[in-house]
């Protein structure tokens, strides 16, 4: 299909069309989605959505949520969290371990991503026929 008939084309309607967003920070009773994502370890295929309280201390997400959901992979226990690199989507930022995700900046819908230097995952090499995570 034409590029130029695809931007040509409206959306009309017989009346007010209202945009009610089914994810809103309202809906999470408190709550903020907040997505994890541990680079080069595609041992998970795509970030993790978590409903978090904003004023969950950064520590808790390190010592108590991290854990449950990267547990499995063989390099978490491995993690140094003193040279573990911390971004908000692309800044990158240090955490306090002591203050709440909402102190750091972390909005709903915000996606922590963090890299750990000395671990490797897919980048590490691995025997012919095995697969890295």
């Amino acid at each position: 299909m034409n590029a130029a008939l695809v931007t040509d084309v409206m959306l009309r309607s017989l009346g007010p069309y209202p945009l009610h967003l089914a994810d809103s920070e309202d809906r999470f009773y408190g709550n903020r989605l907040i997505y994890t994502s541990w680079e080069n370890h595609l041992m998970y295929a795509a970030p993790f959505c978590l409903p978090l309280p904003p004023t969950l201390p950064f520590g808790a997400l390190v010592r108590v949520v991290l854990p449950e959901i990267y547990g499995e992979h063989p390099e978490f226990e491995q993690i140094d969290w003193e040279r573990t690199q911390w971004f908000n989507s692309q800044v990158r930022f240090r955490p306090d371990f002591g203050k709440s995700l909402e102190h750091h900046g972390l909005t709903h819908k915000s996606l922590i991503r963090f890299r750990t230097p000395a671990l490797e995952g897919i980048k590490r090499s691995t025997a012919p026929g095995r697969q890295a995570f």
